[in-house]
């Protein structure tokens, strides 16, 4: 009976020390964010690792170990090193950020790392040609190594790229060797122009004068010139007048009035042209007959009818004739054409009545002197039906004279009166007319008093001598 009593005493206390045991035994914690569902540490820590090149700021220090037994946060910021970039923060292996500023709310374990990185950039290198064309081949040396242009190369940051251009044949670089240090991406333009143009010169009717500096030809017919790109030529004809005119056959000049470059005719004769393409050139010319028929107009007078010579001053004239004239009768001239000029060999008149019709204007001028000095005054008409009356007198021995001409001092405001008329209107005419310049009493016949016309137009025109001298 003892016996039993002793055994389960010793129950007893096996179960007493069995219940104090899990009383002291430690429990488990919460779970946490950081350590995959670990037990919480004692300690929170935070390592900061840098690879590559450039330092870490946090929280303001350059601290690389942190723990605390509370959740904290790190305020990070990635500074690379000259020629280095900024790749990203990796926390225990995995990215979280690729900006350099981040914040961190720090409740486990972690490893932080700071990735910089040698960055390479692109380089773009074009070549512009100038003017622009296709089928240029253009390169580039970089480096040392050839390259057809255009290229992108690949650079590291802060290398040095020396850049020679090289022209192909019949161009030449405009840019020197450029040596850049790369701290980005670039876009290179190698700027290159033609070295020599070809001036071609086709159908060369009137000899031509070709001038630049340094040098000039005379050409006929087709030929061509090689020159330095932007050359400024100078053409003017060579062994023609005054019009622009050479002999083409036995009845006929051949009349320089302007030059075409296939896409439009300028009416220049003495043009200045700056080469900077293959120019071709023809010239534009118009044929001129050596001579033409005087023409016999009547003329009204106050005792009757007078015959009036009409002719072109072909002498005179600084461009070709290009117009027909006859007399339609009843005191008429007709002019027509593009440009016309006629002389009128008109009698001694005092007070003259021109009648004009015609679709445009026509300049109608009396020459006053011829020798020693050529002299000439006028005004134009109006489009439609017009009458100009023209009340003139030669006065001789005016005290204030022109120097430079010899031509009295307002002459035509004192000694040339004019009244315009047109539809019933009348009116006093301004001179705005002059003509001046040295005479040529043996090469154009012009006396005192006779008309010079001018056209480009259709006209009829007919004279009346209301009052002889």
């Amino acid at each position: 009976m003892r016996k039993k009593y002793l055994v389960a005493a010793v129950a007893a206390v096996a179960a007493l020390a069995a219940a104090l045991a899990w009383l002291l035994a430690p429990k488990a914690g919460p779970q946490l964010p950081w350590g995959g569902g670990s037990a919480k540490p004692a300690q929170i820590i935070a390592s900061i690792e840098v690879e590559g090149r450039g330092s870490v700021l946090a929280n303001g220090t350059s601290k690389a170990f942190w723990n605390s037994t509370k959740p904290f946060a790190l305020v990070l910021e990635a500074r690379p090193e000259a020629c280095w970039a900024f790749k990203g923060w990796l926390v225990n292996g995995s990215l979280h950020s690729s900006q350099p500023n981040a914040t961190l709310l720090v409740k486990g374990n972690i490893t932080v790392k700071a990735v910089f990185e040698w960055p390479v950039y692109a380089v773009s290198i074009v070549p512009v040609f100038h003017p622009a064309t296709l089928g240029a081949n253009a390169s580039a040396r970089v480096n040392g190594t050839l390259y057809p242009l255009p290229v992108n190369v690949s650079a590291p940051a802060c290398s040095l790229l020396e850049v020679e251009p090289v022209a192909p044949e019949g161009w030449e670089a405009l840019n020197g060797t450029l040596r850049l240090t790369v701290n980005g991406s670039l876009s290179v333009k190698l700027f290159y122009r033609r070295a020599r143009v070809t001036a071609i010169f086709r159908n060369i009717v009137v000899p031509v004068l070709v001038s630049w500096p340094g040098g000039n030809t005379t050409l006929r017919g087709d030929a061509s010139l090689e020159l330095p790109f932007n050359t400024t030529v100078m053409l003017s004809p060579w062994g023609a007048d005054r019009r622009g005119c050479a002999p083409y056959n036995e009845t006929h000049f051949a009349c320089l009035v302007g030059w075409s470059n296939g896409t439009g005719a300028i009416r220049v004769r003495n043009p200045t042209l700056r080469l900077e393409n293959d120019t071709a050139l023809e010239e534009v010319v118009e044929y001129m007959a050596r001579q033409y028929p005087t023409v016999f107009i009547e003329v009204a007078t106050p005792t009757g009818t007078v015959k009036a010579a009409v002719f072109p001053p072909i002498e005179d004239l600084i461009t070709a004739f290009r117009g027909t004239y006859s007399y339609a009768g009843d005191g008429w001239l007709v002019a027509d054409g593009e440009e016309w000029v006629l002389k009128v060999a008109l009698p001694p008149w005092r007070v003259l009545r021109i009648h004009v019709v015609s679709g445009g204007n026509i300049d109608v001028e009396v020459i006053l002197r011829n020798e020693p000095t050529y002299f000439s005054a006028g005004r134009s008409t109006e489009p439609g039906y017009c009458i100009l009356e023209v009340d003139w007198e030669f006065v001789e021995g005016a005290k204030h004279v022109n120097s430079f001409f010899d031509i009295p001092k307002n002459w035509y405001l004192s000694h040339f009166k004019c009244t315009f008329v047109k539809d019933s209107e009348r009116r006093a005419c301004k001179t705005f007319l002059i003509g001046t310049g040295p005479g040529r009493p043996d090469v154009t016949p012009a006396q005192t008093g006779w008309l010079l016309l001018v056209g480009h137009t259709s006209a009829r025109i007919k004279f009346e001598i209301v009052e002889s001298p």
